[in-house]
């Protein structure tokens, strides 16, 4: 189903039309192959939705215009701010979908997300 048809969720990440996606957590950590902790995400991105560095803006819109309707499950709150978990299902270039989670953060004296990690949940 197109998300364009779809209800926003009543448990929507809060404020998700201003959440943010810093490149650096895409293009230079989580779909870095040369990267110590995240070339194996970006082995696992590359191999179940053919994301690599060279369109990680694609992925960053997929993300952005998916998270409203899913669930945003609360996680724990501590000193850099109350951390919320949506997984997505994201269609990526090589026409195979999976499951996406994505990690986000609303620091204190914020009011808007900002992505921590993402990984691949598992493959459909």
């Amino acid at each position: 189903m197109n998300d364009r048809n779809r209800s926003i969720h009543s448990h929507a990440l809060p404020n998700y039309e201003r959440a943010v996606i810093p490149h650096e957590k895409l293009e230079r950590y989580a779909l870095d192959p040369t990267h110590d902790y995240g070339k194996h995400k970006a082995r696992v991105f590359k191999s179940a939705l053919g994301f690599e560095q060279s369109n990680w803006q694609e992925l960053s819109r997929s993300i952005l215009d998916g998270i409203p309707y899913h669930e945003a499950v609360a996680g724990g709150e501590g000193p850099w701010g109350r951390k919320y978990i949506v997984t997505l299902s994201i269609t990526g270039p090589n026409g195979k979908t999976s499951d996406v989670q994505t990690v986000w953060i609303v620091r204190p004296g914020t009011d808007f997300p900002s992505l921590v990690t993402t990984l691949v949940a598992k493959e459909r």
